[in-house]
Order: C-alpha cells, then sequence, then structure tokens
C-alpha cells in the first residue's frame, strides 16, 4: 500500500529523531560513528526528498506556499551546512559533539514545524490521491536523492534532482567504506 507524502515524512522524522536519541545514549566510539554516519545520510536523503516533492506542492497548494518553501528550504540549507562539516569529522574530533547538537536543535526545530503547522494544513488542502502520489514520488526520489550534505547544490527541481543524480555515485563510493545501522524503516 502506498503511503501518503505526510505518512513518509513523519517516518523519516521518526526514524531520525531515534537515531539521535541512540548517538546520544552511545558510549561506544565505533558504534557512535556508525549512528552519526546514518544520521547524516538520512538526513541528507530526506531532505532533498522534501525539497523535490513537499516544497513545490506547497508552493502549488498554498498561497503563501512560496514563502513556505523558502524558509524551509533555508532551514534546510543550514542544517546542510553543519552536516557537511561534521561529514567530513570523526565523533571522537573536537567540536564534534557540540556540532552534532547544535544542527539536531535546528532540525527538531524545523521537524516541529513542520509537523504542527505546515503538515497538518498541506493534509487538509489537497486530495488523498494526490497526496498518495507525493508519497510514491517521494519514495522514489529516497533511492536516486544524495546520500551526503551538498550545501552548494541547487535546492529547486529540476537542477536539484540533476545535481542528486550526479552527485550519487560519488556518494555512493563514499558510503561504502563507512559502517551504518539499520534506520527500523522496515518497521514503520
Amino acid at each position: 500500500m502506498t503511503k501518503d507524502i505526510v505518512s513518509e515524512i513523519i517516518d523519516d522524522h521518526k526514524i531520525i529523531r531515534n537515531l539521535a536519541q541512540r548517538y546520544e545514549n552511545e558510549n561506544n566510539t565505533d558504534e557512535r560513528q556508525k549512528i552519526a554516519n546514518t544520521v547524516i545520510r538520512e538526513i541528507a536523503v530526506h531532505s532533498a526528498c522534501e525539497e523535490i516533492n513537499l516544497y513545490p506542492a506547497f508552493e502549488k497548494h498554498f498561497t503563501n506556499g512560496k514563502e513556505i518553501a523558502d524558509h524551509s528550504r533555508e532551514e534546510h540549507l543550514q542544517v546542510k551546512k553543519d552536516l557537511y562539516k561534521l561529514d567530513s569529522m570523526k565523533v571522537t574530533d573536537n567540536g564534534y559533539h557540540e556540532l552534532f547538537g547544535k544542527m539536531l536543535k535546528e532540525l527538531v526545530h524545523h521537524i516541529d514545524e513542520e509537523e504542527s503547522d505546515f503538515l497538518p494544513k498541506f493534509k487538509e488542502t489537497i486530495s488523498q490521491n494526490e497526496l498518495e502520489s507525493l508519497g510514491a514520488s517521494f519514495a522514489k526520489t529516497r533511492v536516486t536523492a544524495p546520500t551526503h550534505p551538498h550545501p552548494s547544490a541547487p535546492d529547486k527541481p529540476p537542477a536539484e534532482s540533476l545535481a542528486g543524480m550526479t552527485a550519487l555515485p560519488l556518494d555512493k563510493t563514499r558510503d561504502a567504506v563507512r559502517d551504518f545501522v539499520d534506520t527500523g524503516r522496515d518497521k514503520l
């Protein structure tokens, strides 16, 4: 059964929150690095999926949709800049934990805003069929989205999709030498 886009997004948010909690609770450095690698990958993919699928739909269906989409893209950009720095560091590096915390605080603000304001209004604005169609597109984009942050890349379709497809082979090569943890996505 196809999930609607709001369910896809909320599931991603749950995964990211769960990973962040696991990171905070983990004392083993190797395991903490795997969790951090997974957080970076999940946020990079999630951000691209929202920018490609959700924000254009906001622009189409909300009177002030362009402002909401631009605001959300700005929040994503700050998170991507922090993730970009974190992506080149190890969890044992000076400042890593503080930057990780800063990034999570920014991200949680963004998630809370989406879940309490934008997504409920969006769900009321469009049909269930369109929500499901967007959900299917969101899920398909997850497969082709970049797995690392690229803050200088375009953040609007179609340029973002093209940039993502260009970045994906390099991202996958980088992923091949990293370890990750299970996200639990198959249990949602």
